[in-house]
C-alpha cells in the first residue's frame, strides 16, 4: 500500500496528561460503548455526472481484514475519452491517475485499499473527462 491514507502522521505531539485523564474517565464512565464500532455493511453512493452526457458513477467502501477499507469507484461513460481521477480520504489525496474509458460499456473502475481509521472515514471520488470537461463525483462516510 503506497498511498497516503495508510501512513501515520509523523511528528504529532504526545497526549498531555489532562487529555489522557479525560479519555480514561470517559472510557470508564461509558464503557465499551464509548468506542464506536463501524457497521460492516458496505457504504455506497451513486450519482449522475455533470456535463453534456449520460455518464454516471458509483463509489463503494467496504471493510476488509486488518483495518483496511476497499474503495471501488466506477464511471459508466458514453465515450472512450481519457479521464483524470482522484480519491481523497479525510480530505487528503490518497490516489490519483489517468485512465481511458474502454470495454464494451465504455466504463472504468478504480480499486484501492485505504487505512480504516477510528471514527468516521470520509471518502471522496472525482473524475474529469479531459476531452469535454464532464465531472463525476461521489462521497461516502464510513
Amino acid at each position: 500500500m503506497d498511498h497516503l491514507s495508510t501512513r501515520r502522521a509523523r511528528g504529532r505531539r504526545a497526549l498531555s496528561r489532562a487529555t489522557v485523564l479525560v479519555l480514561t474517565v470517559a472510557l470508564a464512565t461509558f464503557g465499551p460503548s464509548a468506542i464506536a464500532k463501524k457497521d460492516d455493511a458496505p457504504a455506497k453512493d451513486r450519482n449522475s455526472c455533470r456535463g453534456n452526457t449520460t455518464s454516471w458513477n458509483k463509489l463503494k467502501v467496504a471493510a476488509q481484514n486488518s483495518g483496511i477499507l476497499e474503495v471501488t469507484a466506477v464511471v459508466f461513460s458514453d465515450d472512450s475519452d481519457v479521464w483524470e481521477w482522484k480519491l481523497k480520504h479525510n480530505d487528503e489525496v490518497s490516489a490519483k491517475g489517468t485512465v481511458k474509458a474502454k470495454d464494451a460499456d465504455k466504463s472504468f473502475k478504480i480499486v484501492r485499499d485505504m487505512g480504516d481509521f477510528p471514527g468516521v472515514d470520509f471518502i471522496d471520488f472525482k473524475a474529469e473527462n479531459t476531452a469535454n470537461g464532464e465531472i463525476c463525483t461521489s462521497s461516502v462516510e464510513y
